[in-house]
């Protein structure tokens, strides 16, 4: 995970990146789509940028993104069986809590509400949150995840605020990181309120992932065998583009997997068309779908981009997921969330109802 550099390292990197793409890439009229973006300005400082099978160098989960070609439009016949598959869940996954309603993705601790743990659980309830992802740790850096989680899960307790652990394991040593993942789930087990669910991070090569389909086997299962049988496994991916469909071993992620949470950033591109991809893809493989949208300005990452609407744009995107009957979306992330992103959440918890 990130060692520190400097910031304008990181956006000349980025800016170059984009540039590389050409303008086709770019044109979300001729299809163009987004890279999974998961970053947020405060994580302009970290430096891992690597290059994707299907368009510009991009950096991996907490890193600044840059934007890919769209998924190829989804055969009419998966689309009409969505709505069926979305609510058939394997029995693996039966007795294990899974996420509905709205979720908040948080990255810096330290800069979401100050990282006061009371504070970060009352702005959730007050929006209708019912899930915080928190991250507790990487191949980079190890374990990370006992003082954010020794904060917050007290601050949750008596509240129908839930809190899933989310890691990124390069796979380099999948057992290893796979221990890693389960001490998440370990922390404060015995001892009052604990992790709900797990979200393991799993990303493309171009990340410094080693994705292939046994590596990722042998993590998940690992990772299955070291977790509590109630703790789910809620496996965040990047979004179905078509090139890195045949390519990404989505397959094997959703076999071992309660859940698929795609990374569906929109970027340059209609969050529909992200969105609705993503979700109709990724339910071939009958588990619960559960797409994570982009709520802050990829501009942020990318200066040469224009300005994302996200008061038009994250609204599509909650409009879009509850079209396909999705039990539940979030948003990342808290840090970088501007006040029309929280709104937007806000009103969206009549469509999400948690369960």
């Amino acid at each position: 995970m990130p060692s520190a550099v400097p910031t304008a390292i990181a956006r000349l990197t980025a800016i170059v990146a984009v540039g590389a793409m050409g303008a086709t890439a770019l044109d979300a009229t001729a299809g163009g789509g987004a890279r999974s973006v998961h970053a947020a300005t405060v994580r302009l400082a970290q430096p891992a940028i690597s290059r994707l099978a299907d368009g510009p160098r991009v950096p991996r989960m907490d890193q600044p993104r840059s934007a890919v070609p769209a998924a190829a439009p989804v055969r009419r016949a998966a689309a009409a069986k969505a709505p069926h598959v979305a609510t058939k869940r394997s029995k693996r996954s039966q007795g294990r809590w899974l996420p509905s309603g709205t979720g908040m993705w948080i990255y810096q601790w330290g800069r979401s509400n100050h990282g006061k743990a009371h504070s970060v659980v009352a702005r959730a309830r007050a929006v209708g949150l019912t899930t915080l992802f928190v991250r507790t740790g990487s191949s980079h850096d190890g374990f990370t995840g006992a003082k954010v989680l020794g904060a917050l899960l007290p601050a949750t307790a008596h509240t129908n605020v839930h809190v899933v652990a989310w890691d990124f394991p390069e796979l380099h040593h999948p057992v290893k990181d796979a221990r890693r993942m389960a001490r998440a789930a370990a922390f404060n087990r015995h001892h009052g309120v604990h992790v709900a669910a797990v979200a393991p991070d799993i990303e493309t090569p171009a990340e410094g992932t080693r994705a292939s389909a046994a590596r990722v086997r042998t993590y998940l299962k690992t990772l299955r065998r070291l977790l509590p049988k109630d703790v789910a496994i809620l496996t965040t991916v990047p979004w179905p583009s078509s090139a890195r469909r045949g390519h990404y071993p989505y397959a094997t992620v959703a076999a071992h997997s309660d859940a698929l949470l795609p990374m569906a950033y929109w970027y340059n591109n209609a969050p529909s068309l992200v969105t609705a991809r993503s979700v109709r893809f990724l339910r071939q493989f009958h588990k619960p779908v559960q797409p994570v949208g982009q709520g802050y300005d990829g501009r942020l990452d990318v200066p040469s981009l224009p300005h994302n609407n996200l008061r038009k744009q994250v609204p599509a995107f909650l409009r879009t997921a509850r079209t396909l009957h999705v039990s539940a979306v979030s948003l990342w992330s808290w840090q970088s969330a501007p006040k029309v992103t929280w709104s937007a959440l806000a009103r969206a918890k009549r469509w999400f109802p948690a369960r």
